[in-house]
């Protein structure tokens, strides 16, 4: 694992440089993902420590956690958007793109695809039931590693007034006055909200919330609750007699679970 380690490393850093042309939106996008990407292999990587894993599991975890989004730099290039639903699907694109670019190919087999594998679930709604133990554990590291940098990096952009407003943080969606139907049914009931049901800027916040729901390993959700992630997107809500439920109904849960 260590040679493959270290050529997907360097694959990452080239590849990703080569998007040096763009606009300077788009530019700044692509070093957001970039740093991203680093951010998430050292959370896949962390998380693979407390779980117990061995040197090797540690390094399918940080492998698995770099290349995940690489699928999102051309993506951006040729669409602007990070909306799968409009351009592509970036996981799939990235298995595409890292065969045919032959970055993992000094790895084992079973290696190989057990990082394939994690990789075009990351951004499922919902994954297979037919895995085998070993692919799971990786795939629900890789997933929990994803969420908790996505709800670091969105609550330091809500919590920052002044910063420029990011299309591709907030789906440029409209402005909302209430939860939808559909978004606060599917919270309330315990589920991780779809993106199908999100209408409005408000009902994007609370799928943010549901994520709770969808964090499969103790040391996440604590991470979470040590964060104040629920809080900080609670804060940025106007109140109401369903908002307040919402985030009772999350906060209770997740803090339920630390305490199993």
């Amino acid at each position: 694992m260590e040679k493959t380690l270290n050529t997907s490393k360097e694959f990452f850093e080239k590849y990703t440089d080569s998007f040096n042309v763009l606009a300077a939106d788009q530019q700044r996008n692509i070093e957001i993902k970039k740093q991203h990407s680093y951010r998430v292999a050292e959370n896949a990587k962390w998380l693979a420590l407390k779980l117990k894993q061995d040197a090797e599991g540690e390094k399918i975890a940080y492998t698995s956690g770099l290349l995940h989004d690489i699928g999102r730099f051309q993506q951006l290039a040729d669409f602007n958007t990070f909306d799968d639903a409009k351009s592509l699907d970036h996981a799939d694109f990235a298995i595409k793109l890292l065969k045919e670019k032959q970055v993992l190919e000094a790895a084992d087999e079973e290696i190989r695809e057990l990082i394939f594998t994690a990789i075009g679930l990351h951004n499922k709604f919902q994954i297979p039931k037919k895995l085998s133990d070993r692919e799971l554990l990786y795939i629900n590291i890789l997933r929990d590693a994803d969420k908790l940098d996505i709800l670091k990096v969105i609550t330091d952009y809500y919590s920052n007034k002044n910063q420029k407003p990011n299309h591709t943080l907030t789906w440029e969606l409209p402005k909302g006055t209430v939860v939808s139907k559909q978004v606060a049914k599917e919270i309330l009931a315990g589920k991780q909200v779809s993106k199908q049901s999100v209408k409005t800027d408000i009902d994007v916040k609370i799928m943010q919330l549901s994520w709770i729901f969808d964090l499969n390993f103790r040391p996440s959700i604590e991470y979470v609750l040590e964060n104040r992630f629920l809080e900080k997107i609670y804060n940025t809500l106007s109140k109401s007699d369903t908002i307040i439920e919402i985030y009772r109904k999350v906060k209770v849960y997740a803090e339920n679970k630390i305490l199993v």
